[in-house]
């Protein structure tokens, strides 16, 4: 069995670290190249214990290279994330769309204010590396266009806080079963990063049912 870690939009695998202190055994952390060379290949060969933070969630959801078996976590996920008629839990289009047209102009506000709504603050928020334009952008567009609802079973437990001020409660409710997801009545949006205790136990239970399991 492998984990694998997959961080969401603005952020790189560092995010994971605190997480990967606590679990005691081998991660692999693609990089969805945000900030740089993207690694975006999966382990093959044997079932993975996949967890994805927000729109890594969505992305992993969206490979057709997992291996047969794999189990997949959410931690501040979505199956989708922009409203539709059928959706209306997820975020205004038009928000995305400014988004969009910011990063065209200079990447960093844009950045800086996400990570503000995020919850960090001071000098934190300064660290951003070398914003990559392209892939910036085509992450937006997987939150603007991706639909990854139909594939919603594949998620086996999902992590949430009720006061993520990025993933509504309401947009967690209308991704996944509610027997499904584990809730905490506040921890914001980035609980790798100030909840890295319970991201790991969360994982770690999973751990145990997947051996459980014989897989």
């Amino acid at each position: 069995m492998q984990i694998v870690l997959v961080h969401g939009w603005g952020f790189t695998p560092a995010m994971w670290q605190p997480v990967r202190d606590r679990l005691g055994q081998p991660t692999v952390t693609p990089d969805l190249g945000f900030f740089g060379p993207a690694e975006t290949d999966l382990p093959t060969g044997q079932p993975l214990l996949a967890i994805g933070h927000s729109l890594g969630l969505l992305w992993l959801l969206t490979q057709t290279s997992l291996p047969e078996g794999s189990i997949v976590l959410g931690i501040n996920g979505f199956t989708r994330f922009s409203r539709a008629d059928d959706f209306p839990a997820g975020i205004m289009p038009r928000v995305l769309d400014r988004m969009m047209k910011g990063l065209e102009r200079d990447a960093v506000p844009v950045l800086r204010q996400f990570r503000e709504n995020c919850g960090l603050s001071g000098q934190e928020i300064e660290n951003f590396g070398n914003p990559e334009m392209t892939r910036l952008m085509d992450g937006l567009s997987l939150l603007q266009k991706g639909d990854a609802r139909a594939k919603g079973n594949r998620v086996h437990a999902a992590l949430a806080s009720r006061d993520d001020a990025i993933v509504s409660q309401a947009m967690t409710e209308a991704s996944f079963p509610t027997e499904r997801i584990e809730w905490l009545e506040a921890g914001g949006h980035l609980l790798p990063l100030t909840h890295p205790d319970r991201c790991a136990t969360f994982i770690l239970k999973a751990c145990e049912e997947f051996s459980a399991d014989g897989r």
